[in-house]
């Protein structure tokens, strides 16, 4: 997509970045219904915005894409940095700055089109001039379009696995 430009987040960005974050919602919830819900619509456009009003601090940027002036994906990424035990840990990259994707969503019309690609390139673009030295994400491992995604496109690996278990009570 060659009109895509990728900012900064700000205020009046809200119904962009819900109806991209409700997309992602409905397709992961299809995949995995027992971990990922639809978001609810009630006050989601305004959650995004006092999120977007808000300064997020130094360490955490929110970008999107925008076509032709109408929000069509989100990300948030966080830097962090290296805990004061760093060096006494066993994951080398705990004492590295690493660069977290927190959340990716694209509005399902414009998935597979450069979006999801030119907002990670941004975020990692961020991250590098944050100081990170490595960047991590997950994803869920049943998802045809976000494993693809993050390996074959984005270059990442798999570096562990996130076990889940739901507990009843007794």
């Amino acid at each position: 997509m060659s009109g895509v430009m990728v900012r900064k987040a700000r205020p009046g960005d809200g119904e962009g970045c819900a109806r991209a974050w409700r997309d992602a919602g409905r397709h992961y919830a299809a995949i995995v219904p027992e971990v990922v819900q639809e978001p609810d619509p009630e006050g989601l456009v305004e959650w995004f915005e006092q999120s977007i009003g808000e300064s997020p601090g130094d360490d955490t940027v929110c970008l999107v894409a925008e076509d032709d002036g109408r929000v069509i994906g989100v990300i948030e990424a966080t830097v962090i940095r290296p805990a004061p035990d760093a060096r006494w840990q066993l994951q080398r990259d705990l004492s590295r700055v690493r660069l977290v994707i927190n959340a990716l969503a694209v509005v399902a019309e414009y998935r597979r089109q450069g979006v999801g690609t030119a907002l990670m390139e941004a975020a990692e673009e961020w991250g590098r001039d944050e100081g990170a030295e490595v960047a991590v994400t997950d994803t869920n491992l049943s998802s045809p379009l976000s494993v693809p995604f993050y390996e074959k496109r984005m270059a990442y690996r798999r570096q562990g696995i996130i076990l889940r278990k739901t507990l009843r009570s007794k």
